[in-house]
């Protein structure tokens, strides 16, 4: 009832290419924590210190199949203990990529070691090219819905 009252049916092939247009800027020019802990971080032994669920959707909703939030422990060089969920740009974590317990190299910022990152072998490149073709289909989508 709403939706129609607004008639926002016209407007959503410039919202699907708005999305897409701002998906590919973000994959290609966001600058990411990573690249500057890379080259100003410093580097110590972690652990995995827990697996959960994130709960994004909803508290009661939980799928048992992933457990995509991260907690690592470490202590700094300077001997403060951080335990905290592990966030990161453009990285795809698989499930059971990590278990508990499992020893890690932890980059973290010595001014701030709240923020930091675990050395991975995967490339940020593919989480930037999933957002990139993520942007080409919402563009492809929005052009479509826009000449039909």
């Amino acid at each position: 009832m709403l939706m129609e009252s607004l008639h926002l049916g016209q407007y959503q092939p410039y919202i699907i290419l708005a999305v897409g247009i701002i998906s590919i800027i973000i994959s290609l020019f966001y600058k990411s924590t990573a690249k500057t802990l890379e080259k100003t971080g410093e580097r110590c032994e972690g652990i995995i210190f827990k697996l959960d669920y994130s709960k994004v959707i909803r508290p009661d909703m939980v799928d048992s199949a992933v457990k995509d939030k991260i907690t690592v422990r470490f202590v700094t060089n300077n001997k403060e203990w951080i335990t905290q969920d592990l966030h990161s740009d453009f990285m795809i974590f698989y499930t059971g990529q990590y278990k508990e317990g499992d020893r890690v190299i932890v980059i973290y910022n010595p001014e701030n070691p709240s923020e930091f990152m675990v050395e991975t072998k995967q490339s940020e490149k593919t989480g930037r090219l999933v957002g990139f073709f993520v942007g080409l289909v919402f563009i492809g989508t929005g052009i479509y819905e826009l000449f039909k």
